[in-house]
């Protein structure tokens, strides 16, 4: 009998809790959550305000330290990292997409792409040109930021995240600032990345949409995960986080 082998995991939290404030008064941001990631999938996690998303994606890219618990990220325990050495890791294992774009105005699309190649050491032009080019932007590399649309500063940033072959893309609300149609192309390019390149992409939105093309869409409440479910239906999506908000 054949046995398709079980899938890496290339990122796990383990009961991860992150609280802030006094002790006399404490913010549980996130309580005891644990969740794998698998070489190879999307994930999209949902929730009302404040619920943790953003505490979450957070410690998980090494941004935010848990007050407890364990994130393994690349087979690197975060927690025994250095700052010097979690700096490293940003550079050569993580890809980070924001809602804000967050490039360079001063810089051409092909210098944003380059700036993590050349803070890794490397000055590798022609990567960067390939990524834009593998991203529909070939002919918009001498461009700076002013002179693209939205939708094409949010595909150079994803150039810029992925040029460095991260383990793990990690994306804050990728299409908040986009119109629908440059939002679906962005999402067809992160899926395509996913089935094509085998990226594992860790995403937050509030757009069940977005949360749809995902493999898979966790739901979290009170700095805890609720319910998790399949991507692909939008409108089951939208009617679980709605029913998370009403009570929230």
């Amino acid at each position: 009998m054949n046995h398709t082998p079980a899938a890496e995991t290339v990122l796990s939290l383990r009961d991860v809790s992150r609280t802030y404030g006094k002790p006399t008064n404490p913010v549980h941001a996130l309580q005891a959550v644990s969740m794998d990631c698998t070489v190879g999938s999307w994930t999209a996690v949902m929730g009302p305000s404040g619920s943790g998303k953003s505490t979450l994606l957070n410690c998980a890219a090494g941004l935010d330290s848990p007050t407890s618990g364990q994130v393994l990220l690349a087979g690197r325990d975060l927690s025994g990292l250095s700052d010097n050495q979690l700096t490293e890791l940003r550079r050569t294992t993580i890809g980070f997409i924001f809602q804000g774009f967050n490039l360079v105005q001063a810089l051409t699309a092909e210098q944003n792409v380059a700036l993590p190649l050349a803070l890794a050491g490397g000055r590798d032009r022609q990567a960067a040109r390939q990524a834009l080019t593998d991203l529909g932007l070939g002919d918009r590399a001498r461009h700076r930021p002013r002179e693209l649309s939205g939708g094409q500063q949010q595909r150079v940033a994803i150039a810029r995240a992925v040029v460095t072959r991260p383990a793990v893309l990690f994306a804050d609300e990728p299409t908040g600032a986009l119109d629908s149609a440059a939002a679906a192309t962005v999402l067809e390019l992160i899926r395509h990345l996913v089935d094509e390149r085998g990226q594992t992409v860790l995403m937050v939105t509030h757009d069940p949409s977005a949360a749809a093309r995902a493999d898979r869409v966790v739901f979290m409440r009170d700095g805890q995960v609720v319910n998790e479910r399949a991507g692909g239906d939008a409108g089951a999506i939208a009617a679980e986080l709605a029913a998370m908000e009403a009570v929230a």
